[in-house]
């Protein structure tokens, strides 16, 4: 008898999962993920064009190199065409090499919180290079108080939203721990009444909490992060050091005034995107400090692009992104430092 009841409750409490399971995942459905990978929302709302790349077939042998590269826009394909710029400067340094396969996972507004989950989603595809260039969109979580910064980033909305999903790696076995998970953090933070800064603009009101480079052991983690990945996969890991331009003994404001100091381009940023002028360099300086201690620590390759780049006018469209001719000069001074340190041989 005691064992006939074991096994009703047993039944009943199996039923009861099954029931729950399915009615959290259809909730789920209703807010766009998948039922029956929903981890993959990460990918799908996220970064949409990584699940392509770890589906591709990634070409092997003497005949093809598979490049990697993460950053934010001046890297971004649409921005720089970055990858027809090296693939016509490799063809010609590599003869005997028939085809260069670019994998450009480089977005604008991302830093290097983005960029270490977009190279870990791609971890089971092997690079024969991986270039990282990125040290200015990290400023944007500097405009806030101390008390208020979270080293994960989670006081901007991205990335609240992608490190819940990165807390609950069983979501495609169950849904449950993760939607109870996201119910109870909505619940508290609507009667905490929290508040997320933007990722896209600064708010002038924090603007002067910028002046504190929070993100320094953050863009640290992250950067080791990725070169820890890169030495376990056998990637090579090229990091860059982020060139940028602040004309001498101007005081840059963010308004249309600017544009007389940089060459017109059809796409700017104004410096305030990522805070006060004065803060956005610290923040640069800051973190390409950190870029060479990872490659000190790491063993990774170190190319110094800002001693490279000419810091004038005819370069730069606004403090980082490239004119035609910085574009061209970055592709150039890339690619002699890949072809002299025979990264693709």
């Amino acid at each position: 008898m005691l064992s006939r009841k074991f096994y009703l409750s047993l039944t009943l409490v199996a039923l009861l999962f099954v029931f729950s399971e399915l009615v959290f995942r259809l909730a789920l459905v209703f807010f766009g993920y998948p039922f029956l990978q929903p981890a993959s929302y990460l990918e799908k709302k996220y970064y949409p064009y990584i699940q392509p790349m770890q589906q591709a077939t990634v070409e092997r042998g003497d005949n093809s190199r598979n490049i990697l590269i993460l950053g934010g826009s001046v890297v971004n394909t649409h921005w720089s065409r970055l990858e027809m710029r090296l693939d016509t400067l490799f063809q010609k340094a590599y003869p005997n090499i028939k085809k260069f396969n670019f994998f450009n996972v480089a977005m604008p507004g991302h830093n290097s919180r983005d960029n270490v989950v977009k190279y870990q989603l791609l971890k089971d595809q092997h690079y024969d290079l991986v270039i990282y260039y990125e040290a200015i969109n990290e400023n944007r979580a500097n405009n806030i108080s101390a008390q208020m910064f979270y080293p994960d980033y989670s006081h901007i909305k991205w990335y609240d939203e992608i490190n819940l999903i990165l807390l609950h790696p069983e979501m495609n076995i169950t849904v449950m721990p993760y939607a109870v998970h996201f119910l109870y953090k909505s619940l508290k933070d609507k009667l905490r009444h929290r508040n997320y800064i933007s990722n896209d603009q600064v708010d002038p009101n924090y603007a002067g909490y910028g002046k504190d480079i929070k993100t320094a052991a953050s863009y640290y983690d992250n950067i080791s992060a990725i070169a820890r990945l890169a030495k376990e996969k056998s990637d090579p890991l090229l990091l860059v050091r982020y060139a940028s331009y602040f004309p001498t003994g101007v005081k840059l404001t963010g308004k249309g005034t600017d544009k007389k100091y940089f060459t017109p381009c059809y796409m700017v940023s104004p410096v305030t995107t990522w805070g006060k002028p004065e803060n956005v360099l610290k923040g640069i300086q800051t973190h390409n400090k950190i870029l060479e201690k990872v490659h000190l620590e790491q063993k990774t390759y170190f190319f110094d692009m800002s001693a490279a780049m000419p810091k004038d006018s005819a370069t730069f469209c606004d403090v980082c992104h490239l004119s035609e001719q910085g574009a061209q000069r970055f592709a150039k001074e890339l690619s002699g430092y890949v072809v002299s340190s025979g990264l693709l041989r």
